[in-house]
């Protein structure tokens, strides 16, 4: 699409249109679209889309309400500037505009990757966390609830139930770190961006007030299990807070949520019962 401009009485020349390409493939938007029609499933709703604007490229992410875009917008807003993020351009209404972050997405697993990941985590993790007395907290509440939700709808029999329950007494620990963290590290959700820092681009990843080390978990049992002793020794020398005396129970209350969500999602593939065995 051709730029038009219009100009103003000092002369200057602005752009009046600008280019757009969305970032979700059609297939996909129909599946979606087929699925909140007719299905019960969960999924998300937001349309991603690059925008050219004189020569500058941006991510428009399109929520369904402004409710969510407020919550991307405070969160990168409070994370502040950094390297490891999209900056935020604008929010409006239930849209937010973040730079388009150029770079090479990591090409598969490694030990490479899984000691940049560290780096990257390190940085996430030092952003204003806090210590948290696990006693009646929301997260063992929750942990908790995923558990009994999944032996009700049958993902669990009720031994294992049982038995997972029965070992929270030795697993919770009594304080653990709360703060940011990013939710989503799939590979593709990451770039190595002009400084060659590891940078994550999903900006809904970016979540403030969690447990600390749920980031990390999920990475693992995605695909960074083989490089799990790269990924904490690096971590350990970064100076970041400590999350290995408590990611035992990060680790089952990450897998707990997840196969919940993947429950209520219909993603039947990434429903694994047998993980569960070793948190019996």
């Amino acid at each position: 699409m051709p730029v038009s401009t219009d100009s103003d009485d000092t002369g200057a020349d602005y752009p009046r249109s600008f280019r757009q390409s969305s970032l979700t493939p059609l297939g996909r938007r129909l599946r979606y679209f087929v699925s909140r029609l007719f299905g019960s499933r969960l999924q998300k709703s937001q349309r991603v889309a690059l925008v050219e604007i004189n020569g500058q490229r941006y991510k428009r992410v399109i929520l369904r309400d402004s409710y969510l875009a407020t919550l991307i917008e405070q969160s990168l807003e409070a994370f502040g500037p950094s390297t490891r993020l999209p900056g935020l351009v604008i929010r409006y209404e239930h849209e937010v505009w973040v730079e388009f972050v150029p770079g090479e997405v990591p090409n598969g697993a490694s030990d490479e990757l899984a000691a940049d990941l560290a780096r990257f985590y390190a940085h996430v993790y030092s952003r204003s966390p806090r210590l948290a007395d696990s006693d009646g907290d929301i997260w063992v509440t929750r942990l908790r609830r995923d558990i009994r939700f999944l032996a009700n709808v049958g993902v669990l029999s009720s031994g294992v139930a049982v038995s997972l329950e029965q070992s929270l007494a030795k697993r919770i620990p009594p304080r653990y770190w709360v703060g940011y963290d990013y939710n989503d590290p799939v590979i593709k959700n990451f770039v190595h961006g002009p400084g060659g820092e590891l940078c994550g681009i999903d900006i809904e990843a970016l979540v403030p007030d969690q447990l600390i080390g749920l980031g990390v978990a999920k990475a693992l049992m995605r695909w960074m299990e083989p490089h799990r002793a790269v990924f904490f020794d690096t971590y350990a020398q970064t100076g970041a807070p400590d999350i290995a005396p408590f990611f035992d129970f990060v680790e089952l209350s990450q897998l707990a949520a997840y196969t919940k969500l993947m429950f209520v999602e219909h993603k039947w593939a990434n429903i694994v019962p047998a993980r569960f065995d070793r948190f019996c």
